[in-house]
C-alpha cells in the first residue's frame, strides 16, 4: 500500500480486447500434455457509469472443467491511483497458478484509479468500489458462458486493493447497488494494508517512516474523521461483513513507526472489531517479507503467507 504498485514497470501494455467465451488458442495444449489455463484477456464489463470507461475490463485465467468453478477475483494494488491488473501474471509467477491449481477461476480486474493528489478528487477510493462491484456482478450473470458458479466467490486485493476487497466485504451497499446479494462474496483475503480504519492508521503514521503518505491519505479519503470512516471497513463492522483474512508483512512489527508495526496493529486492530461483532477473522504477520516480496511470492511452495491463505480457505470449506 505505502509503494506503488508492485514492479510498476511491468504495467499491461495495449488492451487486447475480447467479447467472446472463446479462449486464446494459444493456451490449448497439445493432447499428450495435462491441460494448461486459457485466458480470455481484456474483457468489458459494465460500470456504474457505462462501459465506454477503457479501464473497465479484466483478464480471465481457467483450467477447464466440467463442473462451474467458484471465482478469486484479484484487485491490484498502487495506492489507490496507480496499479494494473496484469501486475499479478507478470510480476508474480506463481499467484494466479495456485488459485488455479486449487480449482477456481481466476479474473483480474481494472478499475478507474483514484485522482493523484495534484489535481481534484473526481474518482474516490468508493467509487473504486463501486467498479469492483460491478465487475463481479457481470462475471455473475457470464457464469453459464464461462462455467463458473456463483457461490464461493473469494475477493483478494493487495496493497491498496486489500483496502478495497476488505471495504467490499463489509459495506453491502456496493454490491446491492451492482444487483447482487451480500452473500455473492464468500470471503476477503487483504495482502498488506492500513487502511482498515482511516483515522486509526493516520493516527500510527503521524512520526512514522511512511508520514509522507499522510497527505494522500488525506486527498483521497477526505480530511474529517466523518468522511474517513465512510471508506473505513471498521465502520461497518455491526453489520454483514464476509470472512476475512489480514496478511500483513515487514520486519519490525513491535517498534512503533515502522511500516510492519502500523499494518499489523491496523489488522489487529480490525481483527478484532469483527470478532467482537461475531464475524470471522484471522490475522497473519509475517516479518520475513516485504510490501513486494509478499506478492511476488505467493503461491509458492513453502511459502508461509500462502500456506496460511489455504488454511483460511480450507477453515471455509469445512464450516468451521
Amino acid at each position: 500500500m505505502f509503494a506503488t504498485a508492485m514492479l510498476s514497470a511491468l504495467l499491461a501494455c495495449g488492451p487486447r480486447p475480447s467479447t467472446n467465451p472463446s479462449p486464446d488458442p494459444e493456451s490449448t495444449p497439445p493432447d499428450d500434455e495435462e491441460p494448461s489455463t486459457a485466458s480470455w484477456l481484456d474483457l468489458t464489463y459494465t460500470t456504474p457509469m457505462g462501459a465506454d470507461s477503457p479501464l473497465a475490463r479484466l483478464d480471465l485465467y481457467q483450467r477447464p472443467g466440467n463442473d462451474p468453478q467458484p471465482l478469486a477475483l484479484l484487485v491490484h494494488g498502487g495506492s489507490w491511483v496507480g496499479g494494473d491488473k496484469s501486475n499479478f501474471d507478470g510480476a508474480a509467477p506463481d499467484f494466479i497458478p495456485w488459485w488455479i491449481e486449487r480449482g477456481y477461476t481466476v479474473a483480474a480486474v481494472n478499475f478507474r484509479l483514484a485522482s493523484p493528489i495534484s489535481q481534484a478528487l473526481t474518482v474516490s477510493p468508493k467509487d473504486q468500489a463501486s467498479d469492483i462491484a460491478h465487475a463481479l456482478a457481470w462475471l455473475h450473470s457470464q457464469a453459464d458462458d464461462y462455467g463458473l458458479s456463483t457461490q464461493g466467490t473469494v475477493l483478494v486485493g493487495y496493497s491498496s486493493g486489500a483496502h478495497l476487497v476488505a471495504l467490499l466485504g463489509a459495506d453491502e451497499a456496493y454490491v446491492e447497488e451492482a444487483g447482487l446479494a451480500e452473500q455473492s462474496i464468500a470471503a476477503t483475503i487483504s495482502l498488506d494494508v492500513h487502511a482498515y480504519d482511516v483515522p486509526y492508521a493516520l493516527s500510527l503514521m503521524v512520526d512514522s517512516e511512511v508520514e509522507d503518505n499522510i497527505p494522500l491519505i488525506e486527498h483521497l479519503f477526505g480530511d474529517t474523521e466523518e468522511d474517513q470512516l465512510s471508506a473505513s471497513p471498521i465502520a461497518f463492522a455491526e453489520t454483514w461483513v464476509a470472512p476475512a483474512m489480514l496478511v500483513s508483512v515487514g520486519a519490525n512489527p513491535d517498534q512503533e513507526g515502522t511500516h510492519g508495526y502500523i499494518v499489523d496493529q491496523t489488522a489487529q486492530h480490525y481483527a478484532a472489531a469483527l470478532q467482537t461483532a461475531g464475524h470471522e477473522a484471522r490475522t497473519f504477520h509475517d516479518p520475513s517479507e516485504t510490501h513486494d516480496s509478499l506478492a511476488i511470492g505467493f503461491g509458492a511452495a513453502g511459502d508461509s503467507v500462502t500456506e496460511q491463505v489455504e488454511e483460511f480457505l480450507s477453515s471455509l470449506e469445512g464450516g468451521s
